[in-house]
């Protein structure tokens, strides 16, 4: 039996639930998030909110109070990935 050792070259989709255009914060936020490959839960424990707030953000439905702002900015501009 032969054996051919193929390796494909070529760059893996983005997820269908990856922004194609940055609009919201919570388009900024989800980007973000796939990015660095985290879950939703991540994200909330680096910012200090629940992760149901994290799916309205994305989602559009409500907006990061005054009080998550200054994390968020911080999670949003940081080269490194935050710890959890």
């Amino acid at each position: 039996m032969l054996f051919c050792r193929v390796r494909l070259k070529g760059k893996k989709p983005k997820n269908k639930a990856y922004p194609k255009e940055v609009k919201t914060i919570g388009d900024a936020i989800r980007k973000r998030r796939l990015d660095l490959g985290l879950r939703q839960k991540d994200v909330a424990k680096i910012i200090g909110c629940d992760k149901t707030t994290i799916l309205n953000w994305e989602r559009g439905h409500t907006h990061p109070f005054a009080n998550h702002m200054s994390k968020v900015v911080i999670f949003l501009t940081r080269n490194r990935v935050p710890k959890c």
